[in-house]
């Protein structure tokens, strides 16, 4: 579904932050871009839906280049959800709706309220419907963002960081969702994530990056101690305990 092939970027002015970054991801699966701060995980994440403009390399949608492809239809294939969520005066609902934008020409039609109905319905929002954003919590309100992402009906779902700033219970929450999205619904999801034990307990795809380069892909055989320790310049232990690996800090 996803094709990326020897990818790079700089901002202005500045030595590449990305270089050379390759990987193929189908629909089901879930990615965790891993890697310290500054490593340009959330530069990637961008770059896949043109938000920045890669310097070179190769991003194919179902074989298609994503720079064919106008911002509607990028719209209507990639869902982004970035770092911070903002809340406002606006309702549940409406927020929810915004998601059809990129189908919409002159007003929403029944079947834009019946994606709208459906997403509420999965991210078990219904009775949040007519609440404004502002008053929710910070794990209410970014199921809602996931609701929005769900009901432009994408393909590929981009998710900056989106267990920050949320309590443990809701990290679960959210990613226990993402990862039932990328199976029940065949979405290939990609998520920036700094904690790497949720990411080994909700992700089966992981990319690890270290001075801009791709130092592993895989599924969780790629998750070492070594790998560990050479990307985020750390002691540690990779063990398994209560049937999930994890990873311990030295």
């Amino acid at each position: 579904m996803i094709h990326i092939q020897d990818v790079a970027f700089s901002y202005p002015g500045s030595d590449e932050i990305l270089q050379q970054i390759s990987f193929d991801l189908d629909g089901g699966h879930c990615l965790a871009l891993l890697g310290n701060n500054g490593a340009g995980k959330s530069t990637l994440l961008k770059c896949l839906n043109l938000i920045h403009t890669p310097a070179r390399g190769i991003i194919q949608v179902n074989g298609r280049e994503i720079r064919s492809m106008g911002r509607k239809e990028i719209a209507q294939t990639l869902a982004y959800v970035e770092q911070q969520s903002e809340s406002s005066q606006m309702t549940v609902y409406d927020s929810v709706l915004l998601g059809r934008k990129p189908y919409i020409r002159l007003e929403p039609t029944q079947a834009d309220y019946a994606i709208v109905e459906k997403a509420l319905a999965r991210m078990e929002l219904k009775d949040f419907a007519l609440r404004f954003t502002d008053e929710l919590s910070g794990g209410e309100l970014q199921k809602v963002v996931l609701a929005r992402a769900l009901a432009q009906e994408p393909e590929i779902l981009l998710l900056d960081e989106p267990t920050s700033s949320l309590d443990l219970h809701n990290q679960h929450e959210v990613m226990r969702i993402v990862s039932h999205l990328a199976e029940e619904d065949h979405l290939a999801v990609v998520v920036v994530i700094h904690d790497l034990n949720l990411a080994l307990r909700y992700c089966d795809r992981f990319l690890l990056i270290r001075d801009g380069l791709v130092y592993a892909y895989g599924d969780q055989s790629v998750i070492t101690a070594e790998a560990v320790s050479q990307v985020y310049r750390v002691k540690c232990q990779v063990v398994e305990f209560l049937g999930h690996k994890i990873v311990v800090v030295e």
